[in-house]
């Protein structure tokens, strides 16, 4: 099973089927799928299918996570091997493994986000015992690119992407 994280202000717990329809609302807000869904609206299932698949990593420790605050849904972290889409584009990322971070537009600007993040890298690092964890992000996605920066992750190289150019990023472990 996939552990209870807590970061100072935030709860991550595992995603279940009972936060589909929650997790599906945030991601076709306009402002939340521009660069986590390159402006797609993903169907219902396609969320609940992404909920089931990351269960299927929780053996591997890796996984969603559900991001609450004072009890109440603020938005997703996750953990997980870099998907093939990505690594079609960037052939370097092949197995990896790269967090992905999502709130309500509510709690944006106030650090929240890279707080869930550290969460999630303590948890590859310490626990995992992850050698690197990689990031991906979009080229004009400047409020991602700058919570990657804080959480110290080196930006590698920039690629084309299926909207944007992209920006892949490494942290390496703490010798």
């Amino acid at each position: 099973m996939l552990p209870v994280l807590a970061t100072p202000r935030l709860m991550l717990r595992p995603a279940t089927g009972g936060d589909v329809e929650a997790l599906w609302q945030m991601l076709i807000l306009p402002e939340v799928r521009r660069y986590l869904c390159d402006d797609n609206i993903l169907p219902r299932a396609t969320v609940a299918g992404l909920v089931d698949e990351a269960s299927g990593l929780h053996g591997r420790g890796l996984g969603l996570w559900v991001a609450e605050q004072a009890g109440a849904v603020a938005g997703l972290v996750a953990l997980k091997p870099v998907a093939d889409v990505l690594t079609a584009l960037i052939p370097a990322l092949a197995g990896e493994v790269e967090p992905t971070v999502a709130l309500l537009p509510r709690h944006w600007g106030q650090g929240l986000a890279g707080e869930a993040l550290a969460g999630v890298l303590a948890h590859g690092f310490a626990t995992l015992g992850l050698a690197r964890i990689a990031a991906i992000c979009d080229v004009p996605n400047t409020a991602s690119r700058r919570m990657l920066e804080r959480a110290g992750f080196r930006r590698t190289g920039e690629h084309p992407g299926l909207k944007y150019r992209l920006h892949a990023w490494m942290l390496e472990a703490a010798s």
